[in-house]
């Protein structure tokens, strides 16, 4: 019988996720809410390949076809329940959409304590993805609106697939889930940073009894240290490996996609999206 003791910091790609990411490690894992990388491997994906090995005693054929979502999908909660998480509560990332394939969930609530999901404005998302990946704003967008898009923690072939469905069923897919959640836009982290920290921790209390000392002081350097700016210099002196096409931490704008998409480009996302982008405050 499945455990639950997985909190997820899960959003859509480039919204967020990996600030947030910072975030938390900082604040759960360090002794002085001070960040630096080294601890975002307290936080890892969870989308590896290396998590269903298992699968090889149980189903060569099936072992075999990991890369396709029919067989990965068999195993998404078997993988969550062998999470090696050394107690009963751990944080792991995720861009997939919390979708069911072939009556399988991605997630549910017997293995899911809680999550945090960062949402921002999908116009942005496609600047931002466009630079990261290094494809077109046009293909991006396809990529967006498709139902069928997939992506892989390694960009490899034979990697997990990843279904992200479309930017607004995978917000959406994330409200299904039953447990303690909280919903953040990237837009609200980066005007109101301070007030967000502290939602956050004030959530982990109410919810799962946190407590920690001299928050103030932690706070502090939990701002500081977790600075877009700050994250910029530090990739530009040290890199980070989950840079792909352009720096990780590039710019972290709001409202970019007013000066780099076209107006027929701004249309369609804002029709293709619009009741969810309503939902949200982005129309």
């Amino acid at each position: 019988m499945s455990s639950k003791k997985i909190f997820w910091i899960s959003s859509y790609p480039k919204s967020g996720n990996t600030w947030m990411r910072a975030i938390i490690s900082s604040l759960f894992f360090s002794s002085d809410g001070k960040f630096d990388f080294n601890l975002l491997d307290k936080i890892k994906y969870f989308d590896y390949r290396s998590r269903y090995e298992f699968v090889k005693k149980i189903n060569l054929n099936d072992y075999n076809n990991l890369h396709k979502i029919s067989s990965v999908s068999k195993y998404w909660m078997k993988a969550q329940d062998l999470a090696d998480v050394g107690g009963d509560f751990a944080f792991f990332k995720t861009h997939s959409a919390n979708l069911i394939i072939n009556n399988y969930n991605y997630t549910n609530e017997q293995t899911t304590r809680g999550f945090i999901y960062l949402v921002r404005d999908p116009r942005d998302v496609a600047v931002s993805w466009s630079q990261h990946q290094g494809y077109d704003l046009d293909m991006t967008i396809d990529f967006m609106t498709n139902q069928q898009s997939i992506s892989r923690t390694l960009n490899s072939s034979k990697d997990i697939p990843i279904n992200l469905l479309r930017w607004d069923q995978h917000y959406k897919s994330w409200t299904n889930l039953n447990t303690p959640h909280k919903f953040i836009k990237y837009e609200d982290l980066l005007r109101n940073t301070e007030n967000i920290i502290q939602d956050i921790f004030h959530f982990f209390e109410d919810n799962f009894g946190f407590k920690v000392n001299n928050f103030n002081n932690i706070l502090k350097n939990i701002i500081n240290s977790t600075d877009f700016r700050t994250l910029q210099n530090t990739e530009a002196i040290s890199g980070f490996k989950e840079a792909k096409k352009s720096k990780f931490f590039r710019k972290g704008l709001i409202n970019e996609w007013k000066s780099a998409l076209s107006n027929a480009q701004i249309d369609r996302l804002n029709k293709e999206f619009k009741d969810t982008m309503i939902e949200l405050g982005y129309l």
